[in-house]
């Protein structure tokens, strides 16, 4: 019975614990160009934007200028292979995902992947990229060792993020049909899926790994908390407009969701007791995307300003010349 009664109060300490508070304390300017998913290297100190035609990069040890190296073809996604110098960059409009210098931007390798490769993640636990191919609905498992396909999960077309949960299984968001394919880690083998109720077309995911818990970004102003287990959708939580990606940072229990049609970047304690909503900043129309530095807890977020749209009913224009990083750092516990 003692112990029964200790258990409110941990809830209660967990739920109190001060979260800290976040404020954009600058940008980093760029050279023009579209965007996409960014990371961040450890081993580097390196921050990476997929930026179109290029790969843009920024020394975090002086982040005061930005370089580019390329060239790419409508990059994507730029995923950091930790202990190898490499970077893996999926290339749109060639349905390829190369293997780069992380340094020089050389390329080593070309690998042969599905239509419109578009997100990819880094599974630390099997050491491989998953690639997730949207026009061709198909997942692919990247052995960057041997730069070689490794296996390949036939879904359906607009899939958009994944993430590994700690018992290694993957889940895949399909933005069209609201909802999670789970797949098993060493066969591909479609396991089942999780439909969304409340979510409407899901794009971002992370896993929280305290929570054991899945937060997926939606388009209707909704984040879902996905219990992986239960493979059901646990609660969902407001965000703001205009989402593209779920930021996890693992190492401080935090995750955020920026969201480009407002300009608003939502934060999330990862707690053993659940996923948290904690607070909103306001960040920049069009940072939709961004990473989070491991060491110090800063999320980077790219967009550019925006002008008018060219024409009537149209999305808003960049302004050539504003493409530029927003830096967002973290601050005292509030």
């Amino acid at each position: 019975m003692r112990y029964l009664s200790l258990l409110p109060l941990a809830a209660c300490l967990v739920a109190a614990a001060p979260a800290p508070t976040y404020q954009v304390s600058g940008t980093i300017a760029g050279p023009d160009g579209g965007w996409d998913y960014a990371n961040v290297d450890a081993d580097s100190n390196r921050l990476f934007v997929a930026h179109g035609e290029t790969v843009a990069t920024v020394d975090l040890a002086a982040p005061s200028a930005m370089t580019t190296f390329g060239p790419a073809h409508h990059a994507h996604a730029v995923v950091p292979i930790p202990g190898s110098g490499l970077l893996l960059v999926t290339d749109g409009d060639t349905g390829t995902a190369r293997l780069v210098e992380i340094r020089t931007g050389a390329e080593r390798a070309t690998i042969k992947v599905g239509e419109k490769p578009d997100a990819a993640i880094w599974d630390a636990k099997h050491r491989r990229v998953v690639v997730m191919n949207s026009k061709s609905g198909t997942v692919m498992m990247i052995d960057p060792a041997t730069a070689t396909v490794t296996g390949t999960a036939t879904l359906a077309p607009k899939l958009e993020a994944a993430a590994v949960d700690k018992r290694g299984v993957l889940f895949v968001n399909n933005e069209a049909q609201n909802l999670v394919y789970v797949i098993a880690p060493e066969t591909a083998k479609v396991l089942g899926t999780i439909t969304l109720p409340g979510c409407e077309g899901p794009s971002g995911m992370a896993y929280a790994p305290k929570a054991d818990r899945i937060l997926v970004a939606c388009a209707n102003r909704a984040a879902a908390v996905i219990a992986p287990v239960a493979r059901t959708v646990e609660k969902t939580l407001e965000i703001g407009a205009g989402p593209d990606a779920v930021i996890g940072d693992a190492t401080h229990g935090r995750l955020f969701i920026p969201s480009g049609g407002d300009g608003t970047l939502t934060l999330f304690a990862d707690t053993a007791a659940g996923i948290v909503r904690t607070g909103v900043v306001k960040t920049e129309i069009g940072a939709r995307t961004g990473a989070v530095d491991p060491r110090t807890g800063i999320v980077y977020l790219p967009t550019s300003k925006f002008g008018p749209p060219a024409t009537a009913g149209g999305k808003p224009v960049a302004v050539p010349g504003t493409f530029h990083v927003v830096v967002v750092k973290p601050g005292k516990a509030a």
